[in-house]
């Protein structure tokens, strides 16, 4: 069955299907079902049960804010990798996006992100992931940028006054964006929610289509046990 068919399921419904299925029986589609269900986070299936690792780094994003020693980058680290995830996999058949980096097509394709917004929070990536860094050098398409955490922030972003040229200087806090890391994540579960909505409607292209490929990358699985309770992710 393709995913746009369990629209109009209800949750038992949609539960007694997969527990009629084996892992070898679902489709990419089904697969990515259960890879966009960041509320449940898992599927029983007859032999196995499948967990989305698309929740777990959600999961991981929401509790690294109660602790002082994670709230500062896990948060934004987590987002981006789900950004990747989401990029990675899917396209939209009514949103086509010029976009050819995972991060970048995710955010085009299913948030509301202006163009100038989408390359300060590439940029903010690569600092992150390359250098362990709020600021960073964008030598290629010049969007260089320092941010700074803004946690009570009512908005995702509070722009510069203005842009930074990448040239260090005495003070640069005029040229500092400020980000609301809850907010951002808030953005994250509202992009996921629309990449849901456009599986379920028929209009979301899956980029991989191998049901293995797609399971190997983003699932895992933990073999069926007579108590529930005990089945855990095989990582």
């Amino acid at each position: 069955m393709n995913a746009t068919n369990l629209k109009s399921k209800s949750n038992a419904e949609i539960r007694e299907y997969f527990q009629g299925k084996s892992l070898k029986d679902l489709d990419v589609s089904e697969l990515a079902f259960i890879h966009l269900n960041i509320n449940l986070g898992n599927q029983r299936l007859s032999d196995t049960t499948i967990y989305s690792s698309l929740y777990d780094l959600m999961q991981t994003s929401q509790a690294s804010f109660n602790n002082v020693r994670t709230k500062a980058y896990t948060p934004l680290l987590s987002c981006f990798a789900m950004l990747d995830q989401l990029g990675g996999a899917y396209r939209s058949t009514i949103k086509p996006t010029k976009y050819t980096t995972g991060i970048k097509i995710a955010l085009d394709t299913f948030g509301t992100y202006t163009k100038d917004e989408i390359e300060k929070l590439y940029s903010l990536r690569n600092g992150l992931y390359h250098d362990g860094s709020l600021t960073n050098i964008d030598k290629r398409n010049k969007h260089h940028v320092i941010f700074r955490l803004a946690p009570e922030s009512s908005t995702t972003f509070i722009h510069p006054k203005q842009e930074w040229n990448g040239v260090y200087c005495d003070s640069l806090t005029e040229f500092i964006t400020k980000i609301n890391p809850k907010k951002f994540k808030f953005d994250l579960e509202k992009i996921i929610s629309n990449c849901n909505e456009e599986l379920k409607n028929g209009t979301l292209e899956i980029s991989i289509k191998d049901p293995l490929e797609f399971f190997y990358k983003f699932l895992f699985s933990s073999q069926n046990s007579t108590n529930t309770n005990t089945n855990q992710p095989v990582l």
